[in-house]
């Protein structure tokens, strides 16, 4: 058997392997069932909001990786659920910004418990040598998916050409 293939067929045995002992790790009793109501982008639009108090709509759709329109319909579903709330600037009533509610604060300081439960015990059962090991791997495993769409929006950069029209 060619050798490449052999490889390619035990890292798809490695890659099921862990997607069905991982799988655990997305399931409702082992997190709240809070977030499962959320979509990707509206998760990620909230953590923004909490990081950074308030933004504007191009430093969220920014942070989410996502055109202004859909961030509009982030923002939009967020505050149907009371989540975030838009507020003119005092200083430049043009500028809106978009800030989390009350409501919003207490559910992410809710997750955050749970997750930092969990790490905590992670981080407990893991010597210093595990944890300088896990911290290593874990980074190049970033590196690659940064540089692979790094590569990608470059790709994406040369395919949008402009087209210039001639008017006679």
């Amino acid at each position: 058997m060619d050798e490449k293939i052999k490889i390619n067929i035990d890292i798809e045995k490695l890659v099921f392997k862990y997607i069905e002992e991982y799988k655990i790790l997305f399931f409702p009793n082992q997190w709240s069932e809070i977030f499962l109501d959320f979509s990707k982008n509206e998760v990620f639009a909230l953590l923004c909001l909490y990081r950074n108090k308030d933004s504007n709509m191009t430093d969220i759709a920014e942070y989410i990786m996502a055109p202004l329109n859909t961030t509009t319909g982030v923002v939009g579903r967020l505050e149907k659920k009371q989540l975030v709330e838009r507020i003119r600037s005092t200083e430049d009533r043009r500028i809106v910004l978009i800030t989390l509610t009350d409501k919003a604060k207490e559910l992410i300081d809710k997750e955050k418990e749970i997750i930092i439960k969990y790490l905590s015990k992670i981080y407990e059962s893991l010597t210093e040598d595990e944890l300088a090991s896990a911290f290593s791997i874990f980074g190049k495993v970033m590196n690659i998916f940064a540089k692979d769409k790094e590569e990608i929006t470059n790709q994406s950069i040369k395919e949008k050409k402009v087209k210039k029209i001639f008017i006679e």
